[in-house]
């Protein structure tokens, strides 16, 4: 028997209403969504990790912190799926298995979630701004205490009151209503914690990143891509932010007697599940270079790992040679260039070539050639091995069929000539 009373907001509910079955599905289309997205997400970084353990005997913190918030995605989205089952009954019967499920994945994957972005945050400010990073040993000590924090947390109710703790709270199962303290200290003060903290920590780094551009920190090439990534130190915090708060503040208002509609409800599950499909696209747009690389990228780069999408990529390969001839005997005549050319080549390492050609007269008939080359080499960048890569696939000999596929597609730029009659 439940360890405190059922009323009619706690009981099972009988029948859902006929007006929030289409809300309803709506979440649970989400949540699945949100689930296979996190899903293949986590098997694209496992299969990544372990190509890199095996070709290069390392990995990257930040590709295992987005593992984790992965993993965390997948259990928050699995409690709104779960209603999947409410709808196939038309009830939300407490003393359904699914019910306690659904209660467990709702408590540990809002929190879960919360402390992995969280954690993302501290580890970008720390690489990016301070170019400090935790020994490999205290960073897996490290997660492990953070998932005992989690799933500990998350028991505190279940030790206290077992199964019972978990009944109907809108139109999904969690903890009970006459709980409130219970609901405040182990969920949402920790919600709250971390929507606060991963707007601060955000905040700062765009704030640094600015007044680093202001004062000549970068190059003037580099200054245009850090402003462009400066401005995804917004997105990540308002994502979560958007996700999580109308939830957190709806169940906040019924703590303080003003108990939310179950469409308000419904729509705010359907933000907070959005949670995992969101940050699948945010950190595979927005962080690819660490997902989809071949090499694992070293853990000593920082803000090289960001790739602002909507923004052009500068070419770092190839050079530019113009040749220009004046007389030296005619001050007074201007300089016209009689050749330019731009050229790309194929090479393995990131060096760039200034070259100058200057022609001087001598006489009337001859010319003398005097050539500075100017050649600078710099380490490789996480662009530099994207880019190699993409040349690399570029000149992959081709099969005869795909030979064939690439000559019929040219032969549609080519165009005949009217024959006149």
């Amino acid at each position: 028997m439940p360890a405190f009373h059922l009323d009619s907001q706690s009981d099972t509910l009988p029948a859902i209403p006929h007006e929030i079955h289409h809300w309803m599905r709506i979440v649970v289309a989400l949540g699945f969504l949100s689930f296979f997205a996190s899903v293949g997400l986590l098997f694209l970084l496992i299969f990544r990790l372990i190509q890199w353990r095996i070709k290069s005997k390392r990995t990257n913190q930040f590709v295992i912190l987005i593992l984790n918030l992965a993993w965390a995605d997948i259990q928050q989205s699995l409690a709104f799926l779960l209603n999947v089952e409410w709808l196939r009954i038309d009830s939300i019967d407490i003393h359904n298995p699914i019910c306690f499920a659904q209660g467990w994945s709702v408590s540990v994957g809002d929190l879960a979630s919360g402390v992995w972005c969280f954690a993302i945050g501290l580890h970008t400010f720390a690489s990016v701004i301070l170019d400090w990073r935790l020994s490999s040993g205290c960073f897996f000590k490290t997660i492990a205490a953070l998932w005992i924090f989690i799933y500990g947390v998350s028991s505190v109710g279940v030790g206290m009151y077992g199964q019972d703790i978990y009944v109907r709270a809108g139109v999904w199962c969690w903890i009970h209503q006459d709980l409130k303290d219970l609901r405040l200290w182990t969920h949402y003060v920790w919600i709250f914690v971390f929507e606060f903290g991963n707007v601060v920590i955000y905040a700062v780094i765009y704030a640094m990143l600015i007044q680093r551009i202001r004062s000549g920190y970068y190059s003037d090439i580099e200054a245009k891509r850090v402003k462009s990534i400066s401005n995804l130190m917004v997105v990540y915090p308002f994502i979560y932010v958007v996700c999580t708060l109308p939830l957190a503040s709806a169940r906040m208002a019924s703590m303080s007697g003003y108990p939310p509609s179950l469409k308000r409800l419904c729509l705010s599950g359907a933000m907070i599940t959005s949670n995992g499909w969101l940050d699948v696209l945010l950190y595979t747009f927005t962080r690819r270079i660490m997902i989809f690389s071949d090499e694992p990228p070293a853990d000593d780069i920082g803000i090289d790992t960001f790739s602002a999408f909507w923004t052009r990529s500068e070419r770092r390969f190839g050079g530019a040679t113009t040749c220009e001839a004046t007389p030296e005997d005619r001050p007074d005549h201007k300089r016209k260039p009689s050749r330019a050319r731009h050229g790309r080549g194929n090479i393995s390492l990131p060096t760039t070539n200034d070259s100058a050609d200057d022609l001087c007269g001598i006489g009337d008939k001859d010319i003398k050639l005097v050539t500075t080359t100017h050649v600078t080499s710099e380490p490789a960048q996480p662009a530099d091995y994207e880019e190699m890569e993409a040349e690399a696939r570029r000149n992959r000999p081709r099969t005869p069929t795909g030979r064939w596929s690439e000559d019929s597609g040219n032969m549609k730029e080519l165009q005949l000539e009217h024959i006149p009659d």
